[in-house]
């Protein structure tokens, strides 16, 4: 017993340093070039819980696309829709691929639609 815990420190300590491979964040970064947005297009979202972790999503969702330049999200714990606004290159992407992209996150956690026209910028 006096051996033990010397040696679990050992092995975690091993665990802990040995080279493991590096996740880069900037993976992405290195694949998309950054995008001008020529067109905004407002889309409403339900199934929103926070703005943090639900808007990171969908913001990291949209950016993976590199079409999207930016994206607004105006969230409000009384609202069941939330409003959020996607700038983007409409030569790169269509509303109907941004809108596939939100259905699909976290499981289809949400469920998207177009809320009017999208605008020229």
């Amino acid at each position: 017993m006096k051996y033990f815990f010397p040696l679990f420190f050992l092995c975690l300590s091993y665990a802990c340093h040995t080279e493991q491979p590096a996740k880069s964040i900037e993976n992405h970064a290195s694949v998309c070039k950054p995008t001008k947005a020529t067109a905004s297009i407002e889309i409403g979202v339900k199934g929103m819980v926070c703005q943090m972790g639900c808007g990171g999503s969908i913001r990291k969702a949209l950016k993976e696309t590199c079409a999207v330049e930016k994206v607004d999200v105006a969230y409000q714990d009384s609202l069941e829709e939330q409003v959020i606004k996607v700038y983007y290159s409409h030569t790169k992407i269509a509303p109907s691929q941004l809108l596939k992209v939100l259905s699909g996150i976290n499981n289809k956690q949400f469920t998207v639609r177009q809320i009017g026209k999208p605008a020229l910028l």
